[in-house]
This record gives structure tokens, C-alpha cells and sequence, in this order.
């Protein structure tokens, strides 16, 4: 034991005397992906983001690095000419690179995955999440957490085993142990397939080997993976055109090797390739694999940057919406779900410099969704022609305008028509019986019963609505009593007689301007939710027309009463999507009648210029998108399942509704929808300043948009849709167990009595407390106690529903407070101030005082 400890003791002063040793195992060893635990290969594994994010001190600890280095070992070799402009490269750039080296590159060596290969999904663990639905892993029971666990212990066991970090797929199955060979065989030859189905050949690489090979340069891959080389060749051979493949000469996997591109493998390289390092072009994603550890051995290496920043951050999020799409699903089917990104090749080749908000919202955001939904309808149309019918599509304005633009942008050709039928008119066209106008109340939800807008939908006159509604307003159940007043045969034949009218001016526009001819199938195409109009459309004219009438809608509701012959690309639980509403509408007023030929007649214009604007602008970005996308696969021979685009519309969706970005938020702060019916029948979608003031007052998140709520932080975003989601049973007491004490004094005529409250903390430090009223007593809140300095925000008087009778913030008697506006100083322990008896009214039911203050400092 003492000879060891001696040993071991010389060894440590022979290391603390050699300090070139000890920096280059700092400073190396940082650079190493393999120095820290890592998942199977850097190309599998690759951080996804800016590289400064990696440290946790934003990229000081790279500065400190870079700086540490010799000059030589961050430039490139003194023979290279491309040393000050050609370190990096992003995808415009790769069709210049021959042309950039000349004639001086005898072999072009290439990364494998995120360079020559890409994969659907958002990162590489999701190919895990594709693994465990394979009919094997199934069986099996295999999850993606387990997989991962796998690979890791793998790589902890390698090292004791051998010495080398590199492992393949039969070290990490192995660990398996409750499987048998065979079991884990199949295992193995499932992961491989699943990332055949996954993986494509991105179209920039396959060109750039092809004009490589063209001038006689030799072409290798060289990628650290788990993949044996037969096993990698069997994917690439899947998706590179058979005379790329037949280009690469070799392919090099660390596995094979023992070692990383970081460490040995380039070494192995240049020495097989028979060429002096400097006649050696490497490109690859990962600056650490790919770029520094080649540079040191005088090999020419490109670090290929796929996104700017903006667009890295931008996927990320997108990605975690990916994730958070199983809160909108009625029942997802399990909770670690893939997560589909097929769009990133479009991202990486478009120029999205500089990154305007419409083109964050139009190319990257709203263009996704309206690709999917043109492929969903055409798929839609051609398989019902497939069955021997005669479809029209009839797309319904204003919202789906920027439906059938992308639908022919896709289609390269006219999908359908443009038509003007408003779900006011398909309600009210159809009431023919007293079931029909049962029918449409009961469809009525609480939220929205209003007796006026009912009574328009039944094209009742204004005078008799307003007859009818004083009538009803005399009993205890106004809407009860007004339902049952719509019951009087004389108010029934009313409304027949108006609504055959209408229904009389409508089916002369559908059948001719619409041109519909007995027998066609006609598609609704629409941004949806329920289904409404053509609900009503089918419950009226389908017998009359003798046509058959089905939706094909963008977004569609999981209630079991949507409307009949409907599908949907997203289903959702929810309607969030105004934004996204406004920005797919056409510039003209809505329909407000159609005349005695049938012809619509279009109301004014409500929505300002400067809006229409905006969404000309975003509609632009959309439709560049669709047609770049669709250039792109074409071009690359791509196909997509059906429900990857989908999944990756929703996600899409999604992350616009609820985790939109400051450019975002501050491009629709002005924007105006007229289905909000203010006074001047139009209103400002959504209002910061108000959710600001509503998170003072109301401790849950849920009555909240879903861009006021993002404003306060995602922290409100996660905790509203978790507790809309799953309905869960939380009183406002729930969401916050911190507190602030106010005593209060409650002074009668004849008595008084001391009360210690517990204030209930909101936002922002903003506290809420509930006090009662007593009519002939006065409430004294004794702020001196507890603070020296706080704010107050507001006092009501609430009823016993909770809606405010007044405001008596001004209503205070202060004793030993010094007022400034919202501020109060509590000059002493004994500072208080009473509110005033607001009048001598006698309430006969209970009512409040809710205060809002904000504590600045204790006491």
C-alpha cells in the first residue's frame, strides 16, 4: 500500500511540474464532446442552438478559451486561402465552394446527419419516439427514456471495457438484459429502419458531391455515429440518388475506428486518402468535430451553420410546442409523442434576412400551416374524384381568401371558387318549423345568450325584438321567459316568413352564380371551428339542391355535435386562432344581404388601412412560403406522411397562439377583428395593459387570452393551459400560498371588533383581500402596522356575484398618511385609513370591499 501511495505522489508532482501538460488537458479536453458524458455520436447528439449556450455563462468560458489558444490553432493553415472569409458557411454558400478552392481540393469529406443527411423530426431524440411505436419496440415495450438510458451506460461501460468511448448498436441493445439475442437483434434492425423512414439527403450536398465528382475529387464521409459502416451505407444508399452514392469512395464511422473526429479519426483519414492534409475539404455542423479538430491536422474545414441564431431560437420554440400540442388533444395517445420538424430544410435555403415580424409570421409561423392544409385538400378532392365524383370547392369568404391563394399556390392551378355565404345567413335561411328554431337555442352557449342577437339571427323586426325582450326582462328568467315567448304562433310565422325569404334570395346565388348542377359533391373550404354554416347549409338546401355538402376545414372542434361530411387538418378544443383568422381574410366588407337576383350586397369596409396593410404583407410571406416548399420537394423528390405535416402544422399553430415571440406581439398589438361587438362593432383583439391589471385581481391565469397571458411570461402560458387542459378543480386560494397580513377594524354604532385578514398575493408583488360591508359601519384598516410604505390600486364595493357597484378608492379618511397618487407613507404604527360610509343604502344581500395594494416596505 505505501509503494502505491509514494507512486501515485511522484506522479502528481511529475504532472504539477509539466504545466504544458496541464493546460493542454484543461483546454483540450474542454473542446472534447467526449471529456463530459455525451449520447452516442456528436452528429447523432449534436447541441441544438447557439453554440454560447452550451456554457452556462452565456460563452465567457469560449472567449477565455479562444483567447488561451495559439494563434495557430483558430486560424487556418498559412497554405490556405480561404482563411479570413471561408470558416463558416451556411447553405447559400455551398454551390460557390468549388469555385472558392479551385483546383487545390483533392477530396471533399463530409458529415453525415444535419450536413448530407437530415432527419423529419424537430431533434434526434424524437427518432427515439418514432423507435418505440415500431411494431417490435411495441411488443416489447420499449420506451424512448429507456433507449437513451441504454446508450448512456454504454458509453460509461466502453471505457473499462476497451479504452474507447465508441459503441455501437449491439453494445447499447446488450444492456437489455431481460431481452434474448435474438429480441435485441430485431431491437437493432427496428432503430436502423425507423431512421430509414426519418432520414432524407438534404438537396444543396447532393449537388455539391455531384459537381465534386464531376471535376475528379474524391468524395468520403466521415461521421461519429454508432453505425457500423455497412449499416450507415444502408442509409445512405436509401435516400442518395444512385450516381451520389456511387461517388463515395469511402465512408469512415468512428465506431469502426475507435475514435472521434475530435480525437484520432481525421489522423486515419488523411493517412487512407493518400493526399497532404491541405488537399482535404471537410464540411460539417458541429464546430467542435468538424472544424477545430480537422484545422489542427492542416485539413480544410467548413463549419456549416444550417440557421442563423434567429432561426435556431425560432425551431426551438417550435419545438417545444411540438411537445405541448398533447393539451389540446382530447385523448393524445401517449405523452412522449415524435416531434416533426419537416420544414427546417426550407429555413435553412430561403433568405430570411432580415428577419421582418411578417416574415416570422408569414414564412416561418403561418406558412407551415397553410402548406399542410393545401396538401390536405388536395388530397381531399383527389380521392373523392377517385371515386367518380364531380367536386367543387367553394371557398368561403372573407377568412378562407388566404386558403384558396395558398391551395393554388401548391396546386399550381385554380383549386375552386370564391364564395360570400356568412354562417348569419346559412342560420337563418333555415327555419322552416318550430324545431328548427329550437334547434338553433339549444346550440346557443351560456356565455353568449343574448337576447337582442338571438332575436337577430331570427330576423325578427326591431321593434318586435324589442317588445318581446321588455316582456321577458318582467319576469325572474328573462331568457326563459323570452324562449317561450318565441313559442307564439304569431312570432313563429314571423320568422318562417323572413327566413323563406332569405332562404328564397340564397338559393338563387348558390344555384346560379355558384353554378351547382344536381349530383356535384361540394367541399366547404374554411378555416372552420364548428362547422356552422355548413351545418345549416346541409340541414337546408341538401335535399332542395340535391348535392351533397361536406367541410374540409383548417381547424375543426372535438365536441361530438360538429357538423356531419366534415374532417379537419387540426382538431382542437379550443378556438385561439383570431389572429391567424385576421391575417387569412380578403379587403372587402362582409355580406349583409343578397338582392332579388341572388347577388350578394356587401356592407362597408370596418378594418383601417394600416391593418389590411399588415396582413398584405404577412399573406405575401405565406404564399412565398408555400411555393418555396413546394419547389423544394419537388426538386429533392420528397414526400411527406401526411400526419408528419400535420403534427407540424399543429405545433405551428400552436406556438403562434401561445408562445408568440416580442415581434409578434408588438406587430398585432393594434389589430381589430369585427366579430368583436363593441360599440363601434369592431375591437382590439387582445390588451396588455389589461392583462396586467387582471393578474392584480385574479390569481389564476385561465380567464386570460392566450397572447395576454404570454405577456406576463410562459410561466402563466404552461399554468393556464395545464389547468384548462384538465379542468382541474383549483379555487383561486390554490395557485398561491403566500400571504400579507392587514388588520382591520370594523366600527358600528354600538359596537367594534378587530379582525387580523390575510391578503392573498397575486402578481408582481400586488396583493388582493376581500373585506366585508356592513351597512351603517365604517371599515378602518390599520395599514401603520405592518408598513411603512404601499400602494393602493384600487377599492371596489362588489356585489354578492362579485360585480362592482363603485369605486371608493377616493373614499378614504387618512390618519397619520402622507398621500402621493397610488403611494401611502405610514408615518407611524398607529396610520390608518377608513373608508367612508358610501351612503345609507340597506343591501339585502352580502356585500364587499376588494382592495389592491402592493406592500413597498414592512414595517
Amino acid at each position: 500500500m505505501q509503494l502505491i501511495l509514494q507512486r501515485l505522489a511522484a506522479k502528481i508532482k511529475q504532472d504539477d511540474a509539466n504545466p504544458k501538460s496541464s493546460e493542454r488537458l484543461r483546454i483540450d479536453d474542454m473542446f472534447d464532446p467526449e471529456f463530459a458524458p455525451r449520447f452516442p455520436g456528436d452528429d447523432v447528439y449534436q447541441f441544438i442552438g447557439h453554440a454560447d449556450a452550451i456554457f452556462p455563462d452565456g460563452g465567457l468560458l469560449t472567449e477565455q478559451i479562444q483567447k488561451l489558444q495559439k494563434p495557430a490553432d483558430c486560424l487556418l493553415c498559412s497554405d490556405m486561402r480561404d482563411t479570413g472569409h471561408r470558416e463558416q458557411i451556411k447553405t447559400h454558400d455551398i454551390p460557390k465552394i468549388m469555385e472558392d478552392f479551385d483546383d487545390s481540393i483533392k477530396v471533399l469529406s463530409l458529415d453525415c446527419f444535419d450536413t448530407l443527411l437530415w432527419r423529419e423530426t424537430a431533434t434526434p431524440r424524437d427518432v427515439f419516439a418514432m423507435l418505440a411505436d415500431h411494431p417490435v419496440a411495441r411488443r416489447l415495450g420499449i420506451t424512448p427514456h429507456q433507449r437513451i438510458s441504454a446508450a448512456a451506460r454504454a458509453h460509461r461501460a466502453k471505457p473499462l471495457e476497451n479504452g474507447s468511448t465508441e459503441i455501437d448498436l449491439g453494445d447499447i441493445y446488450r444492456l437489455f438484459t431481460s431481452l434474448s439475442g435474438k429480441e435485441r437483434e430485431l431491437l437493432a434492425e427496428a432503430e436502423i429502419r425507423t431512421e430509414m423512414n426519418v432520414c432524407f439527403a438534404f438537396s444543396p450536398y447532393v449537388e455539391l458531391i455531384r459537381l465534386a465528382h464531376a471535376r475528379g475529387i474524391k468524395i468520403i464521409v466521415v461521421s461519429d455515429t454508432y453505425l457500423r459502416e455497412g449499416e450507415l451505407r444502408r442509409l445512405l444508399a436509401r435516400h442518395l440518388p444512385a450516381d451520389v452514392m456511387q461517388a463515395i469512395s469511402k465512408i469512415y464511422c468512428s465506431v469502426d475506428y475507435g475514435t472521434s473526429k475530435s480525437h484520432a479519426l481525421f489522423q486515419v483519414v488523411i493517412k487512407e486518402c493518400g493526399v497532404p492534409a491541405s488537399q482535404l475539404l471537410h464540411i460539417g455542423d458541429n464546430d467542435v468535430a468538424d472544424a477545430q479538430a480537422p484545422r489542427k491536422l492542416g485539413v480544410r474545414a467548413l463549419h456549416f451553420l444550417p440557421f442563423d441564431r434567429e432561426v435556431a431560437d425560432f425551431l426551438r420554440l417550435q419545438h417545444a410546442a411540438s411537445s405541448l400540442i398533447a393539451l389540446e388533444e382530447a385523448a393524445p395517445k401517449a405523452v412522449v409523442l415524435p416531434c416533426y420538424s419537416p420544414f427546417r430544410p426550407i429555413f435553412s435555403i430561403a433568405n430570411l434576412h432580415p428577419y421582418a415580424p411578417e416574415t416570422v409570421i408569414g414564412y416561418m409561423s403561418f406558412g407551415p400551416v397553410l402548406y399542410a392544409y393545401a396538401r390536405f385538400l388536395i388530397d381531399e378532392v383527389e380521392a373523392l374524384q377517385r371515386q367518380g365524383r364531380r367536386v367543387r370547392v367553394f371557398f368561403l369568404l372573407r377568412d378562407a381568401y388566404l386558403l384558396s391563394a395558398a391551395c393554388e399556390a401548391y396546386a399550381r392551378k385554380p383549386v375552386g371558387k370564391l364564395v360570400r355565404i356568412r354562417k348569419f345567413f346559412a342560420v337563418a335561411a333555415s327555419f322552416k318549423t318550430r324545431a328548427d328554431v329550437d334547434y338553433y337555442i339549444s346550440g346557443i352557449e351560456p356565455e353568449f345568450d343574448n337576447l337582442h342577437a338571438t332575436a337577430k339571427q331570427l330576423l325578427l323586426p326591431s321593434e318586435v325584438a324589442e317588445l318581446l325582450i321588455r316582456i321577458a326582462h318582467q319576469s325572474d328568467d328573462p331568457k326563459t321567459a323570452f324562449h317561450q315567448l318565441l313559442h307564439d304562433d304569431d312570432v313563429l310565422e314571423l320568422i318562417f316568413k323572413n327566413s323563406f325569404a332569405l332562404r328564397t334570395r340564397l338559393m338563387r346565388y348558390m344555384s346560379t352564380e355558384l353554378e351547382l348542377t344536381e349530383g356535384d359533391t361540394v367541399i366547404f373550404a374554411d378555416i372552420g371551428y364548428n362547422g356552422r354554416t355548413q351545418e345549416y347549409l346541409a340541414r337546408t338546401f341538401k335535399d332542395e339542391l340535391k348535392v351533397d355538402i361536406l367541410g374540409r376545414y383548417l381547424v375543426a372542434s372535438d365536441e361530438p355535435y360538429r357538423s356531419a361530411n366534415s374532417k379537419a387538418l387540426i382538431t382542437s378544443p379550443w378556438s385561439t386562432f383570431t389572429l391567424f383568422e385576421e391575417c387569412c381574410t380578403f379587403k372587402e366588407g362582409a355580406v349583409v344581404d343578397y338582392d332579388l337576383d341572388g347577388r350578394p350586397v356587401l356592407g362597408e369596409i370596418k378594418l383601417s388601412e394600416k391593418q389590411y396593410g399588415k396582413v398584405a404583407n404577412v399573406q405575401a410571406e405565406c404564399l412565398r412560403f408555400v411555393n418555396d416548399a413546394r419547389a423544394f420537394f419537388t426538386e429533392s423528390g420528397m414526400t411527406h406522411e401526411y400526419s408528419t405535416l400535420q403534427r407540424a402544422a399543429h405545433a405551428a399553430l400552436f406556438r403562434h397562439t401561445y408562445m408568440p415571440i416580442e415581434a409578434e406581439l408588438e406587430y398585432f398589438k393594434d389589430f381589430q377583428s369585427a366579430r368583436f361587438m363593441g360599440p363601434d362593432r369592431k375591437k382590439t383583439i387582445y390588451h396588455l395593459e389589461s392583462a396586467w391589471r387582471t393578474v392584480r385581481c385574479l390569481p389564476s391565469p385561465y380567464r386570460l387570452g392566450a397572447y395576454e397571458t404570454r405577456s406576463l411570461g410562459l410561466d402563466f402560458t404552461l399554468s393556464g393551459l395545464v389547468q384548462r387542459r384538465f379542468q382541474l378543480d383549483l379555487d383561486p386560494e390554490d395557485m398561491n400560498v403566500r400571504f400579507s397580513p392587514l388588520k382591520v377594524l370594523i366600527v358600528g354604532t354600538h359596537v367594534s371588533k378587530v379582525f387580523l385578514l390575510r391578503a392573498h398575493h397575486m402578481h408582481d408583488g400586488y396583493f388582493s383581500i376581500m373585506i366585508p360591508f356592513v351597512s351603517g359601519t365604517s371599515v378602518k384598516m390599520l395599514f401603520g402596522e405592518h408598513y411603512e410604505w404601499l400602494q393602493i390600486t384600487d377599492i371596489q364595493l362588489l356585489n354578492e356575484a362579485r360585480s362592482a357597484c363603485r369605486n371608493v378608492s377616493s373614499s378614504l379618511d387618512l390618519e397619520e398618511i402622507n398621500r402621493q397618487g397610488e403611494i401611502y407613507r405610514c408615518l407611524s404604527q398607529a396610520s390608518a385609513a377608513t373608508i367612508r360610509l358610501v351612503d345609507l343604502q340597506q343591501f339585502t344581500t352580502p356585500h364587499y370591499y376588494h382592495m389592491i395594494f402592493r406592500p413597498l416596505v414592512s414595517r
